[in-house]
């Protein structure tokens, strides 16, 4: 697969996983990269009843998606999120037409990938 096709299916999945939050009840917006500040530390924002969470968007085409995907500055962006307070920052993943959602503070970063079939499929 090339760049172009898979950066659209992370861009589809964004936009999906958002519409999903929204028709949840959450107040969701999609944040654009700024590269004069690096790259973003997460793909969502979406607000429910007072309460923040974000979410990095990631696609996956095996049931081992691999933790070099998740960037170095998402997990130190996820450090200062909880560091200021904040509860809730996920990776949401789409394998074929299943998504996990990950809590990122989870996340044994040691290891190579996160094994699918182990984690709990959202709703």
């Amino acid at each position: 697969m090339d760049l172009k096709s898979n950066k659209k299916l992370g861009n589809d999945f964004e936009k999906e996983f958002a519409k999903i939050l929204a028709n949840e009840g959450y107040w969701v917006t999609m944040l654009t990269p700024k590269t004069h500040i690096g790259s973003q530390p997460a793909d969502l924002i979406a607000v429910k009843d007072n309460k923040a969470i974000l979410v990095d968007c990631k696609t996956c085409n095996n049931y081992l998606f691999p933790l070099s995907r998740i960037e170095q500055n998402q997990i130190e962006a996820s450090k200062k999120y909880f560091k200021c307070g904040n509860t809730e920052y996920y990776i949401a993943i789409k394998y074929e037409e299943d998504i996990y959602v990950i809590p990122i503070d989870t996340i044994d970063f040691e290891e190579k990938s996160i094994d699918l079939r182990l984690q709990k499929k959202w709703r």
